[in-house]
């Protein structure tokens, strides 16, 4: 199966700064909405580290890279980034690929 049409499989991290842990959750929960309904979405996963509140992980799956491709180009995640980008340390989300073990 060529790697375009294998699933995309992803861990965003990132840490909301102090004193803005509601609101990160709340823009996430809802931003989580709108890509749970996106075509090819499998799942959006939203996490926050057991000791650390402030500490948040997302675990996202598209059907493939052109759905994934699909979910970066939308007008949504743009409007995500920018109001989360002043809340969260550091210079955006790190992200972790993954690939499947056979």
């Amino acid at each position: 199966m060529p790697q375009s049409a294998q699933p995309v499989t992803l861990i965003a991290t990132f840490r909301a700064q102090q004193g803005h842990n509601s609101t990160v959750l709340s823009l996430i929960s809802a931003y989580g909405d709108l890509v749970r309904a996106e075509p090819g979405n499998i799942f959006f996963d939203i996490y926050t580290d057991r000791d650390d509140s402030q500490a948040f992980v997302i675990i996202e799956r598209y059907e493939n890279h052109e759905a994934f491709q699909q979910h970066l180009d939308g007008a949504a995640g743009a409007e995500f980034n920018s109001q989360l980008g002043p809340l969260i340390e550091g210079d955006g989300s790190k992200l972790q690929f993954l690939s499947m073990v056979p």
